[in-house]
Formats: C-alpha cells, structure tokens, sequence
C-alpha cells in the first residue's frame, strides 16, 4: 500500500532576510521547507512527518508570531506548531471568543464594587472565560472563579419553587448574626437547614 501524496504551494520561510520580519529568527529559517508540507495524507508516515515539522516549531523563539501569520495568510502546511487542520479549528475557536467578547458586558466606568460584580457575573453567563473576565474587569482570578461559582450556583440551584417565593435563587440559608441565644448561630445544623 502506498500512501497518498499532494501536491502544495509552497511559499519558503527562508527566503525571508529582512530584519523586521519574525521569519528572519524563525527555528525553520535553516531547515528544508519541505519538512513542513508533509506528501502524505494520513497514517503513520503523515504523523511521523508532522511530528518532525512540530519539533523545529517546539524550539522556535518567534512561535507565537508565526502561528498569527499563520492563521491570517496560511492555507497548508505546518507553521506556528500546528497543522492546517489545527489552524481552521484555531481560528474558529478564536471567532468565537471575539463574538462572546463584544455580547459580554464590559467594566462599568466608575462604578462601585457590586456594580462590577454584577456585570463580571454577566459577562460570565455571556460566556467569557474566568480568565478572560478577570482580564476585562481588572480584578483576580480568584475573583473572577468566585463570580463564575456565584453564576453557577444559581444557574443551577434555582427551582420553580424559589421563583414562586420571590427568592433570588441559591441554596444559602440565612446566617444568624447574634450568638448570644445560640453558641452555633450561623450554622446551617443550628437553624435546622438540611441540604
């Protein structure tokens, strides 16, 4: 059995001399462009041929804006460390962040510390990332991954019967704050609560 081959157009990374240019300190600049455009098309002989392309891009000092060029001006072969199969789903995968991220809410200007979480919150219900709210809205990620929980824990907890109750959903009793009538007030065993 022999394995399919294709035929590619092939632009050389090497024959990039500009200083300005990534490609000038790109790993690859002194490597067979062939090495990236593997004549296979599957099976062992494809991975075996990819993998060698991904170790030069594994070394590489300027990956990360070779993988930009990539996804913009690219259609086959391997550059930034990713095949072209690889680079459609990138790229599909970042349209949908950029969508996500003009629905989401931003950061109110001025605005006091609830008014940030409430919108933090909705960003996240919007479908932006822990990461990506903790970056939007200047705060932790630890903050972020505390609204993120506050959005699921509603999300999830709240029942038809909260909604008939008028409750803001939950599954939070309510703490005691005295202690003097009760040594475990603020307890969820001394008020009788169970889960």
């Amino acid at each position: 059995m022999t394995a399919a081959t294709r035929s590619t157009r092939r632009e050389p990374v090497a024959g990039h001399v500009r200083a300005g240019d990534f490609r000038h300190r790109a790993a690859c600049r002194s490597v067979d462009p062939e090495v990236f455009f593997p004549t296979a098309v599957a099976g062992p002989e494809f991975e075996t041929q990819v993998s060698v392309a991904k170790a030069v891009c594994a070394g590489c000092p300027v990956l990360t804006e070779c993988l930009t060029w990539a996804l913009a001006a690219l259609p086959d072969g391997i550059a930034g460390g990713m095949t072209e199969h690889e680079r459609r789903r990138e790229q599909v995968r970042r349209r949908g962040e950029r969508r996500r991220a003009r629905r989401a809410p931003k950061r109110p200007v001025g605005g006091a510390s609830a008014e940030i979480a409430t919108a933090g919150q909705a960003a996240i219900e919007a479908g932006l990332s822990v990461r990506e709210v903790a970056g939007e809205f200047l705060v932790s990620p630890r903050t972020a991954g505390r609204w993120a929980r506050a959005v699921h824990t509603s999300t999830t907890t709240t029942n038809s019967a909260d909604v008939a109750e008028g409750s803001a959903g939950g599954n939070r009793a309510p703490l005691l704050i005295s202690q003097q009538h009760n040594p475990q007030a603020g307890t969820r065993a001394a008020e009788g609560h169970r889960e």
